[in-house]
């Protein structure tokens, strides 16, 4: 019943199935009874006990069957000391690392994210208790299928990719009946030069796209100044070829997932190489791939992405990272390369929670008012700017100790080894950098003219800052943007979110999920304050989100909410 309800209100939406789709007539008829047919929707729901559909009608995200707006933070919570490359299976969502997500995901909600998304499960391990954790406090997940690159992911043979794809769809199986995984993402930024996918298609098979994966600005093809190739030209052509390739693996790997389970797949891109070209040129080679994403550091603004991405396909686009880092690195706007200043140092550097706060807060307004939740957008398509966003991912939850090892702007070797040179150093590279101790909160990243003051760190990007407890025991505090997107995302103002101490931290871990898949009480909420100030954003979220949901979903008229409300809560 379910899947005809699908069918038929959906008509050509863009569907987590292969169903096909239904007649027009069909499609009307939807339209013209829709509370009937929603009825019918939660009839089917409560017999067979199945999720809610999940789907996508336009440019709408339909999550639990209504428009989604994704709140999203990327979750990457690795312990100061240890490192994400190095540390026991590279996984830190398995119940022996529990009070690290116990710790964390609460505080998440309570900011008033609905999403966080994460960079690699591995397949062999048990994420059960992760997942339960997840949904339990009422957020859902957006996880990632990690191929690392591509020297150690090969792709060049069809039989490396085949291999590739049946391990992404047997992971997917594994948790498909899990309601707390919303979308899956095929790798991470495949289309960057760094990670070698590009490198390995365009070589792949008897025809050689030829593709000169140098900058435009050294005489190849990879764009960083000179703007979009020109048609006909060798640069035009390799792009087009490899492109085609790499959205082509992507999409069998799509289909794939699809096959085994019911569920929105992506592949999170790159910001890079004049994305929304390659999309409007090879787009049509991803039918499987529900929406673009974008992994964007464009500045305080996106600038023109929205309109670009809205005139090169008629799919919406996910916002899979964004934000700066939280440290004002005086390397930036120096005329010195490689960088000598170092943390507490009197270079006139300092740690500026202001301005990362600032971009936050701006772009997700900006994300806001492109947003696909407003009434039309389920019908909105090619060229349809104010249609197009379905939300984003902050980066990033917590710093992450371990990013000073591997970064862009690095000497070879460091000034910690005596044969140190700065004519060995990258450009506006720190002369500490790579730092491969994780136990220190350096300034390691590249220079970039998006961010405040014109420098990434890598190891800065946290809404949160950790402090050591024991061993791989964490605390965490608030910067300033937690508390700024806690104003806009609930519209809560007070500062009544406890972090745990030490000792409660110590503590956690030792206890599981209750037989109901809650929290124990004393992880959720640090202190009756915590509690209070949750349950009124919640009301306050229940308020808005109702009223939607009666007009956009039951079909109704408007009606003030306040009418009903009361004798709800009263009775």
């Amino acid at each position: 019943l379910k899947a005809w309800l699908k069918g038929t209100c959906c008509g050509h939406c863009s569907r987590t199935t292969g169903m096909e789709a239904m007649p027009p007539g069909a499609q009307s008829a939807c339209g013209a009874k829709p509370l009937r047919l929603y009825v019918l929707w939660l009839f089917a729901e409560l017999v067979t006990g199945a999720h809610a559909l999940n789907f996508m009608a336009g440019r709408q995200m339909i999550v639990d069957g209504r428009p989604f707006q994704v709140r999203g933070v990327c979750y990457s919570p690795v312990p100061i000391g240890e490192d994400f490359h190095a540390a026991t299976n590279r996984d830190y969502f398995i119940e022996s690392y529990a009070f690290i997500f116990q710790r964390d995901l609460p505080l998440i909600r309570a900011m008033g994210a609905n999403m966080i998304r994460v960079y690699g499960m591995m397949p062999h391990n048990n994420h059960t208790m992760f997942l339960d954790a997840v949904h339990a406090n009422g957020l859902k997940l957006m996880g990632t299928f990690n191929l690392a690159i591509a020297k150690t992911t090969p792709v060049a043979t069809q039989a490396q990719r085949d291999h590739v794809i049946s391990k992404f769809a047997r992971q997917v199986k594994q948790y498909r009946d899990h309601p707390a995984l919303l979308i899956w993402s095929f790798g991470n930024e495949l289309n960057g030069v760094w990670n070698g996918f590009l490198q390995q298609l365009g070589q792949s098979g008897d025809h050689k796209c030829n593709w000169d994966d140098r900058p435009d600005d050294q005489g190849g093809c990879w764009l960083h100044t000179g703007g979009v190739p020109k048609k006909g030209t060798a640069c035009y052509e390799s792009s087009a070829c490899v492109y085609k390739r790499l959205f082509g693996f992507i999409d069998q790997a799509a289909a794939a997932a699809k096959a085994v389970a019911d569920v929105f797949v992506v592949s999170a891109f790159a910001d890079v190489d004049a994305f929304d070209d390659k999309v409007a040129r090879a787009g049509q080679n991803l039918p499987n791939v529900d929406f673009w994403t974008a992994q964007v550091y464009r500045g305080r603004t996106f600038t023109n992405l929205f309109e670009s991405m809205s005139k090169a396909s008629e799919k919406a686009l996910l916002i899979t990272e964004y934000g700066v880092d939280a440290y004002h690195d005086a390397c930036g706007f120096s005329q010195d390369s490689p960088c000598y200043n170092r943390l507490g140092d009197n270079s006139g550097s300092f740690v500026d929670e202001a301005a990362q706060a600032d971009y936050a807060v701006t772009l997700t307004q900006d994300i806001d008012r492109y947003s696909t939740v407003k009434p039309g957008c389920a019908i909105a398509g090619l060229d349809s700017p104010n249609c197009i966003t379905l939300g984003g991912f902050l980066m990033s939850w917590v710093d992450e100790f371990w990013k000073g090892g591997d970064v862009e702007g690095k000497c070879l070797p460091p000034i910690s080894d005596p044969h140190f040179s700065n004519k060995t150093c990258h450009f506006k590279a720190h002369v500490t950098c790579d730092n491969l101790n994780t136990s220190m909160h350096d300034l390691c990243g590249y220079s970039n003219g998006g961010a405040p003051d014109a420098y990434v760190n890598e190891e800065w990007f946290g809404l949160t800052t950790p402090s050591k407890c024991l061993q791989n025991r964490d605390t965490i505090s608030p910067r300033l943007a937690f508390w700024e997107m806690r104003r806009v995302w609930t519209g809560a103002v007070d500062h009544f979110v406890d972090f745990p101490s030490c000792q409660t931290v110590l503590l956690m871990g030792t206890e599981r999920l209750d037989a109901s898949g809650s929290m124990p009480w004393w992880i959720g909420f640090a202190s009756l304050g915590a509690a209070a100030s949750l349950l009124l954003s919640l009301l306050r979220s229940w308020r808005i989100e109702a009223r939607f949901s009666l007009r956009s979903v039951v079909g109704l008229p408007w009606m003030p909410v306040e009418s009903w409300r009361r004798p709800l809560l009263e009775a």
